[in-house]
Order: structure tokens, then C-alpha cells, then sequence
């Protein structure tokens, strides 16, 4: 990914500007597992940091950061991915790169996305604030507005949801093992 500047970077507070610089990757990273194809990440992103410029004074410095801009990462991906409907192509591009690589740490992370791909929005954001994010139950139940025991809920639920869905993605469709054996026809 090509290092993005923020708009008009002269103008820009220096909290902000490095607020930006230290946290586009995170934001990136966030909305890339909420379901933003990479092909728009970083217009998305760019859009996420224009709203969080115009709301910078409503951050309150005594919660965490990340947290506040995952809020934002959120209603983003949240936002795009009911456009992407429309358009008829919600993280088409996984499936475009699936194989290509040879590298395995793409590889997982291209089955982990494909995997997240295959659940609910509700559950998807649980299990991505929590285990790949690492924000405690608490924390996602304030954010989500929702009771912390429906986070536990969720999040054991999607845990089930993402294990069914990566074997499923990970074992070979019958069709592809008999095209490897040459028994296909």
C-alpha cells in the first residue's frame, strides 16, 4: 500500500497530522477486515479521516483512540459494504487473488478475510473488535451500545460461524481434487 498524505497536510493541526500518520494503518487494517475491498481502502480511509478531522475537538483524551476511530471504521465499513450490495461486489477481490500467491502469510490472511467475509455484519464486528483487535467485551459493548453479555453471545457465536466457514473454505471441493488426480472429465 502507497503512503497516503492527508489533505491539505500544511493546514492540518500537528495532532491531527500525526494522529493520521500514526493511525491510518490501523484504520485501514479495520476496514479491511469490516469488509472494505482493498481496491478501496484507502478512499474510504481517506473519507473516515476527513470525518474524523471535522469531529478531532469531540474526541474526549481520556478514552482510548483506537476505539473512538474503530467507531468511525465501523459506520464506514458498515456504510460501504450496503453500497457494495447494490453494486453486486462485496470482497470480490479475495476471490480474484485466491491461489495466486506463494507466499503463506498471504495466503492465511486471504482465508481469514474470506472466512470473515462469511458472517454476519453483527457477529463479524464482534469477533474483529475482540480477537483481532484485541478490545476487552466491555469496551465493545459501550461502543456497539449493546448489553456485554450479547458481545459474549455474539462473539462465541461467531467464533462457530468463522471455524465452519474457514474448513469449509480450506478443504478442496471435490471437483478440484479430481481435476488435481486427472479424473476429471
Amino acid at each position: 500500500m502507497k503512503a497516503v498524505q492527508p489533505p491539505e497536510a500544511s493546514a492540518l493541526a500537528p495532532s491531527f497530522r500525526s494522529l493520521f500518520e500514526a493511525e491510518f494503518g490501523f484504520v485501514c487494517r479495520s476496514l479491511r477486515r469490516l469488509g472494505v475491498r482493498e481496491a478501496d481502502l484507502q478512499d474510504v480511509a481517506q473519507e473516515l479521516f476527513v470525518t474524523v478531522h471535522q469531529r478531532h475537538a469531540e474526541y474526549d483524551p481520556s478514552r482510548p483512540l483506537r476505539t473512538w476511530l474503530f467507531s468511525f471504521s465501523l459506520r464506514f465499513a458498515a456504510n460501504y459494504r450496503r453500497l457494495s450490495r447494490v453494486r453486486g461486489h462485496v470482497s470480490d477481490d479475495v476471490l480474484e487473488r485466491r491461489g495466486t500467491s506463494k507466499n503463506p502469510n498471504a495466503e492465511a490472511r486471504d482465508l481469514v478475510l474470506r472466512g470473515l467475509e462469511a458472517l454476519d455484519f453483527d457477529r463479524r464486528t464482534v469477533i474483529v473488535m475482540c480477537d483481532l483487535e484485541g478490545f476487552a467485551a466491555p469496551e465493545v459493548a459501550e461502543q456497539l451500545g449493546i448489553p456485554v453479555n450479547t458481545v459474549y453471545s455474539r462473539l462465541r457465536l461467531a467464533r462457530e460461524d468463522f471455524r465452519r466457514a474457514v474448513a469449509a473454505l480450506d478443504t478442496p471441493q471435490p471437483a478440484a481434487v479430481a481435476q488435481k488426480a486427472g479424473g476429471a472429465r
